[in-house]
């Protein structure tokens, strides 16, 4: 017999076990439950017979004093919440009526009162009659306790059984767990390269967003410098036919200068904005390829991300002020830190202000002394909606992410690592809901060439 063939005998007894167990354990508490409760009803009716051949005596002899009295006796018992005795007239002679509010366990037991009439007759003559008010609060209760020994009794037993099923499958665990511990080392490897593509599609990726909203924002000035150009072609134009036609007034020469100029400095004003949007492009562009050290302007460099997201940032609601010590030079690796603020700040109009909500961004850079080595302080912070205590604990694991539409879970992520790993530095998170976010990074400055 091969090892399948046990393993699938072993399950089918089992099964077995789990299901004929239980139906034994209902039949036994039905047979007990159905006993019990048949014996308490009998017993509890003798008595009432008892009872009301005890009270015919005094009811045929109409002695309300005896009748009082032992109605009184009667709802001393534990079953027996009133008693109610009648001539033969149904004439009441005495009763005897305790007042009965179920607890909560009997509410939930469904305790109810019952009634039961028993004709009195004494010597063979009809001479009256009881009614008995009762409940059937005991042997329900009775039931409920036998009822959870049965249900601790059948989890013993399952626990017994899943006991055992556990040592046979604690053997076959550890023998899976050795052979699991090889495949998670090959994962975590592949894993890792494969990181490190998508960290570099990332980049990649941030580049043609740049790019895209760069060509945006050339659009406006480009258009500018057309529609002048064309309105200078138009006026010239106009000018030319009415000066070789001998029509052309000083007046009219004066107003054709006049306009040109200001075409003019409209022209050079958003060339130049052209100019600069490009600049920063290819400075961002630049230090997003750049992967070694060099000494890096900080100010420019946070100048030109600035404006390399201003048609990002120009469609929302924020505003992002700078506090940048002046002349802050430092020998550091320029697309970490390029990359670094990009994610921050897409971070921040995706989830802290989530595209339309009003709020500012603070970036503020210093150097501060640490013992005897220079260390960058880099606080980037918004008055966002923050992050809730239990997701700041995973903000920057790969793939988490709150926004599963259009987030990848890999910018802070990204950001942890070009910090921790790419520049030897530390990031802290700190942030309350509805009064912002601060991360806080402490990078070590480097002595540059």
């Amino acid at each position: 017999m091969n090892s399948t063939s046990i393993e699938k005998g072993k399950v089918e007894i089992h099964l077995i076990v789990s299901i004929i167990s239980p139906m034994i354990l209902f039949a036994i508490f039905l047979l007990v439950s159905t006993n019990h409760y048949s014996s308490w009803k009998r017993e509890l009716f003798l008595r009432l017979d008892y009872y009301a051949e005890t009270l015919s005596y005094p009811v045929w002899t109409y002695d309300n004093r005896v009748i009082d009295k032992l109605t009184r006796v009667i709802t001393q018992s534990a079953d027996i919440t009133g008693v109610f005795v009648y001539d033969d007239k149904r004439r009441e002679l005495g009763s005897s009526d305790e007042s009965y509010v179920p607890n909560i366990l009997e509410q939930v037991l469904g305790v109810r009162l019952h009634n039961k009439n028993i004709n009195l007759f004494y010597a063979d003559t009809f001479v009256g009659s009881v009614s008995f008010r009762y409940t059937d609060s005991v042997p329900r209760v009775f039931l409920f306790y036998i009822s959870l020994i049965f249900l601790g009794m059948y989890f013993i037993l399952i626990l017994l059984m899943k006991n055992l099923k556990k040592n046979e499958q604690l053997k076959e665990l550890v023998e899976e767990l050795n052979e699991m511990n090889n495949e998670l080392e090959l994962a975590f490897n592949e894993l890792e390269e494969a990181q490190n593509k998508i960290i570099n599609s990332e980049k990649m990726a941030a580049l043609g967003k740049l790019m895209v909203n760069i060509a945006h924002d050339v659009n406006t000035p480009s258009g500018i410098i057309y529609s002048s150009l064309t309105e200078q072609h138009k006026i010239l134009s106009d000018i030319k036919d009415k000066f070789e036609k001998d029509e052309l007034t000083e007046e009219e020469f004066k107003d054709c200068l006049n306009t040109m100029f200001e075409l003019n400095d409209m022209m050079v004003r958003n060339s130049r904005r052209i100019i600069e949007l490009v600049q920063s492009l290819k400075r961002v562009a630049m230090n997003e390829m750049v992967q070694s050290y060099a000494n890096v302007d900080l100010k420019l460099l946070v100048t030109d991300v600035l404006n390399s997201l201003h048609p990002k940032l120009r469609k929302t609601k924020i505003n992002v002020v700078t506090d940048i010590e002046e002349n802050l030079t430092i020998y550091t690796i320029p697309g970490a830190i390029t990359q670094i603020l990009i994610n921050l700040i897409d971070n921040a109009i995706v989830h802290a202000f989530e595209y339309d909500n009003p709020g500012e961004i603070r970036i503020e850079m210093k150097t501060i002394t640490s013992g005897n080595n220079k260390e960058l302080m880099f606080v980037f912070a918004d008055n966002g909606k923050g992050i809730e205590p239990e997701i700041q604990k995973r903000i920057f694991e790969p793939f988490f992410t709150t926004d599963q539409k259009s987030g990848s879970g890999l910018g802070l992520s990204i950001v942890y690592q070009l910090v921790s790993e790419v520049l030897g530095g530390t990031i802290e998170v700190q942030s309350e809901l509805w009064r912002g976010t601060k991360f806080i990074i402490t990078l070590p400055i480097k002595e540059g060439n």
